[in-house]
């Protein structure tokens, strides 16, 4: 598609790439709706029964650039942010996402909307939000503890805690480990499930998608518990810890963060 996103298909089977690896694959908002852009041109194609995504380089994605989520304007971020997690989780096809290198905070993010995850057994797997002063959106607290369960999601969100592949692999955070290339087994995930019926795949995942919001009551949550935690996100990209949390990411030194 462009510089920052790759779209190409091969018979049924739609391979979407992050390509910036120069910047790990970090997140930009431009990067953001280049992605949702590519999902829905995945979905407006018919003949598509699965998709793989991955990232060039030597990592799937590292996170949000840190240009995007610092600076007065850091809360624009988010928006595209989560139109993007919105597209892929909802696109009409099963998405695998091909884990190697890091998938760290929005990265982890981003793979955790896909339908499955394959990891490298070397890979790291987390959400380093508390060690940077961020406040992770409703939604994606949601899929991430809808997959792994409330205990290990306080591990990710709370204690900052980091997966290998094979470690992520024990905890329901990914579908396989390999120890080989993980382009070949995402691959064998893909044209395994292009084999099978396109109406009862896509029906699933459609339902499954319907009974996790019931399940997780998130679109009947109660419009004022929503508006505060999104005033708490919002919070979060504008405070002084954000700015420590970064800082120390810098200079490789310890956080001092004073909750403000």
């Amino acid at each position: 598609m462009t510089e920052l996103v790759g779209l190409e298909y091969t018979g049924p089977i739609a391979r979407v790439t992050l390509t910036r690896p120069d910047r790990r694959n970090a997140l930009s908002i431009e990067m953001c709706d280049e992605m949702a852009s590519a999902v829905h041109e995945v979905d407006a194609r018919p003949e598509i029964r699965a998709a793989v995504l991955s990232g060039a380089g030597e990592v799937f994605c590292a996170g949000a650039d840190l240009s995007a989520v610092s600076g007065p304007h850091a809360a624009d971020f988010i928006g595209p942010f989560e139109r993007m997690l919105e597209a892929v989780a909802r696109c009409r096809v099963p998405v695998i996402a091909a884990v190697h290198g890091a998938a760290l905070g929005g990265g982890l993010q981003l793979a955790t909307a896909c339908d499955f995850r394959v990891a490298a057994s070397t890979a790291t797997l987390g959400i380093p939000a508390s060690r940077l002063g961020v406040v992770v959106n409703f939604e994606n607290v949601r899929r991430l503890a809808l997959l792994v369960g409330i205990s290990v999601a306080k591990e990710i969100l709370m204690a900052g805690r980091t997966f290998s592949g094979a470690e992520a692999l024990a905890s329901g955070l990914v579908n396989e480990s390999v120890e080989g290339a993980v382009g070949e087994a995402s691959d064998r995930w893909a044209h395994d499930i292009a084999a099978l019926s396109p109406l009862s795949v896509q029906g699933a995942k459609r339902s499954l998608e319907v009974l996790a919001d019931h399940t997780a009551n998130a679109r009947r949550t109660a419009p004022e518990d929503v508006a505060a935690l999104d005033a708490l996100v919002r919070a979060a990209y504008g405070s002084d810890d954000l700015k420590e949390g970064l800082a120390a990411l810098r200079d490789k030194r310890p956080s001092n963060f004073r909750g403000v």
